[in-house]
């Protein structure tokens, strides 16, 4: 199924997980939120093939409300060398929240993100840096290194999203510190916005990826179609300087219950 507008019905929506209602209040104590730790699992929604988006990664969709939503905490990312340590600010020592979504249909698979910024910075000077966001996969198992892959044995899928190109997605592999690489395989789509709010501390950037669940041939794109894939998260807040390695992460993996041994389960009982 390619992705085709939305036909977006009006209540007669049914998702095949369980959606969490109305998530319009982005309140960090907002109980309708799930709060994930690293090494947490959390399932990925299966969207049924009756329900459309208005446009392919539309960010803003009303799909995104019946969805459940997740929050995580990302922490100032550990310094690989000392200079790294050096253009740390003191801004970054305090944690941010990262609110995520994850989807799925037969054909294609969703990451919404969403975080509080109160600047948009959408651009790199001398002194000033985008923002951005990125998601890793360890294409093998959790006794990946969370920290870009552990070698060439044992890398991780990035796909990465900056500020100032908002409407690509690059989709690299890395095997550790270094070793990042533009995959021949640009298949990762996405779209962005930045919502302004009046109070500018609630403003907020919405980004969603998604790319064909089929890649084969691709040994460094991450299979998601297997039971269990690793994921975790990188966030640069170009107001607080952050770029290169000097960013907030997730500490170790967040678990992805893709729900496909479900569906091969309910296939041999049917």
């Amino acid at each position: 199924m390619k992705l085709r507008h939305l036909l977006f019905g009006t209540a007669a929506l049914a998702f095949a997980t369980a959606a969490t209602g109305a998530l319009a209040d982005h309140d960090e104590r907002d109980p309708n939120v799930t709060e994930v730790k690293p090494g947490d699992i959390v399932k990925v929604a299966t969207v049924p093939g009756n329900i459309y988006l208005r446009t392919q990664d539309d960010p803003d969709d009303l799909i995104w409300d019946r969805l459940p939503t997740y929050r995580t905490a990302l922490q100032p990312a550990p310094p690989v060398h000392q200079s790294v340590k050096l253009r740390f600010a003191d801004e970054i020592e305090a944690g941010k929240q990262l609110y995520f979504q994850v989807a799925r249909t037969d054909e294609r698979f969703y990451l919404r993100l969403r975080w509080k910024d109160a600047t948009r910075d959408d651009s790199t000077t001398v002194d000033a840096f985008r923002d951005g966001v990125a998601v890793q996969f360890a294409i093998n198992g959790a006794d990946t290194s969370y920290m870009m892959g552990s070698g060439p044995d044992n890398p991780v899928n990035i796909w990465y999203w900056r500020a100032d190109h908002e409407e690509q997605i690059d989709n690299l592999a890395a095997g550790g510190y270094g070793s990042t690489t533009t995959l021949p395989a640009q298949n990762v789509e996405g779209a962005s916005a930045y919502i302004t709010e009046e109070n500018r501390a609630n403003s907020e950037w919405h980004v969603v990826m998604s790319r064909p669940l089929d890649v084969k041939d691709d040994e460094h794109s991450v299979d998601l179609d297997r039971d269990t894939v690793p994921m975790g998260f990188a966030l640069w807040q170009g107001s607080d300087n952050e770029r290169d390695g000097n960013k907030r992460v997730t500490h170790t993996w967040i678990m992805l219950d893709t729900g496909v041994g479900e569906d091969a389960e309910t296939s041999t009982e049917g």
